[in-house]
């Protein structure tokens, strides 16, 4: 039987930091335009919740798996190009939807909870759009997978997680006065945080 404690002591976390620099340097470029693209929905929150929330469900799940693919293919192959079809694009969209539309009522629920609940939520779940991009999976079944392939290293995704709310909330206390700072900064905290995980994803796949 596998020891999860042997596997806890083995995952490299400050490794993956470092990693996630790297790559996140190495491809600001090409990551950028889809970090901007996914902090858009939130822009809208300062209008009107109800337009925050629909923005958030059409689309931010569609670009974060746009994100993810990218990230993947920087982190894999360097610097391939990702060539978009419309049946990838369709396929990203209907997925983005099914897991905006899973996750964003548990965290929202979870945070209202106690923020910690939300936290614990997005640990177990935070692998799903790099499933959905890498083996080609459907929503719930790349949830499903992320919640399997966490056991034995709940505490190492905790912080990580922990650490992804307190860097958010960090840049929304330092532009909350503007919608605009808002998401400009996401735009360059949103694809560090998906090349960290992306590193973690990877060594869990190795496992």
């Amino acid at each position: 039987m596998r020891s999860y404690g042997n596997k806890e002591e083995s995952l490299n976390f400050v490794g993956a930091f470092e990693q996630g620099w790297i790559q996140y340097k190495s491809s600001f470029k090409r990551l950028l335009p889809f970090g901007i693209a996914a902090s858009i929905p939130t822009f809208f929150f300062f209008f009107s919740i109800t337009t925050g929330i629909v923005f958030t469900i059409l689309l931010q799940g569609f670009f974060f798996l746009l994100l993810a693919e990218n990230v993947v293919a920087s982190g894999t192959y360097g610097t391939a190009k990702v060539i978009y079809s419309k049946h990838m694009l369709w396929k990203y969209f209907k997925n983005g939807v099914v897991l905006t539309a899973f996750l964003l009522p548990l965290l929202i629920i979870g945070f209202v909870v106690f923020i910690i609940p939300s936290v614990i939520l997005l640990s177990l779940f935070m692998f799903s759009f790099f499933i959905v991009v890498s083996k080609d999976k459907f929503a719930i079944d790349a949830c499903m997978e992320s919640l399997r392939q966490g056991f034995g290293y709940r505490l190492h995704l905790f912080l990580l997680a922990l650490v992804f709310y307190a860097g958010m909330i960090i840049v929304y206390m330092l532009t909350s006065f503007c919608p605009i700072c808002l998401v400009a900064l996401n735009s360059l905290v949103i694809p560090y945080f998906f090349c960290v995980t992306f590193e973690f994803y990877e060594q869990l796949e190795k496992k």
